[in-house]
């Protein structure tokens, strides 16, 4: 058996090894991770993508883990995530922003710019590449509004897409099969710092005023096809504080299912469940899942 820790040392492609799963999500659940990929570049990570497929050994792209849910059992084979590929450089009323990049601190240095439009993403916890490839957005604002083009990795090539090329949709990236985002040009409008201030302080005292403080992976369900939120629906089950194990549904914020101490995975899933049942029952409507499983595709030997 070809020894992967050896090839990635050769290829000097930062990893490391039996990572705990729980570390890796804002939910803190998940068991353990074989590698951690942790590319620097593009091309490392093409290197570190071609030796995965090479040996067979499955794997996918994370961010911040900010909407995701890793196995309880683990994850046997690699995540990579491209943390460090975090550069962003302005180009007149554009932001080249690297997939790494946090959208807090992006969001700050729009404003550093004097350029508006990523008031918003202060308090998105997710990295640009993850952000972009689920469009996320608040307050009626999201990604899907700002994008001029996005740099993929796709097939060992680097392939520039415009936003005409992609299909953007609420909370639905629509990138192409395999693709992995490298970085995104964001169209910005330029601004005054002082209102960018005062907007961007009002939509995190709204944000702070009606979601949990306890860790969580954002919201649980997403709105329903009519565009009703799915917390409306979950009001009338009177679930709210409903607990199994360490996963509880938020007092605060009914669509979020909140980590009050050592949950699970499963105990997350399990609770979700009890709420899609109940509002279906209720209201007729099954709510589809805004956050991502990852599940393990073998067992460990």
């Amino acid at each position: 058996m070809v020894d992967v820790s050896r090839r990635f040392r050769e290829e000097e492609i930062p990893f490391r090894e039996k990572v705990p799963g729980e570390s890796l999500t804002t939910f803190g659940s998940g068991g353990e991770i074989d590698y951690l990929l942790l590319p620097r570049n593009a091309a490392e990570l093409r290197f570190g993508v071609e030796i995965l497929q090479e040996e067979g050994i499955p794997y996918r792209v994370i961010g911040r883990g900010s909407n995701l849910l890793l196995p309880d059992e683990g994850y046997i084979g690699a995540l990579i995530r491209l943390s460090k590929l975090d550069v962003v450089e302005r180009k007149g009323r554009s932001l080249r922003v690297g997939a790494g990049v946090k959208m807090p601190l992006l969001s700050r240095m729009a404003r550093d710019f004097s350029l508006s439009g990523l008031e918003f993403a202060s308090g998105i916890p997710g990295e640009a590449g993850g952000a972009l490839s689920c469009n996320a957005g608040a307050f009626g604002e999201s990604m899907s509004d700002l994008i001029e083009e996005v740099t993929l990795l796709r097939d060992g090539r680097i392939e520039c897409l415009s936003a005409s090329d992609l299909d953007m949709r609420d909370h639905e990236g629509r990138l192409p099969q395999g693709g992995i985002v490298l970085s995104v040009l964001l169209r910005m409008t330029e601004g005054d710092r002082d209102r960018i201030d005062a907007v961007t302080a009002d939509m995190k005292r709204r944000r702070k005023a009606s979601q949990p403080d306890f860790p969580s992976a954002g919201s649980v369900f997403r709105r329903t096809k009519e565009g009703v939120p799915a917390a409306r629906l979950i009001e009338e089950t009177g679930l709210k504080g409903r607990r199994i194990g360490g996963a509880m549904l938020s007092e605060k914020h009914c669509n979020f299912i909140v980590n009050v101490g050592g949950a699970t995975t499963e105990e997350y899933f399990r609770l979700g469940e009890t709420v899609r049942e109940e509002v279906k029952k209720m209201s007729g409507v099954t709510l589809e899942y805004e956050v991502e499983r990852v599940v393990c595709s073998r067992t460990r030997n």
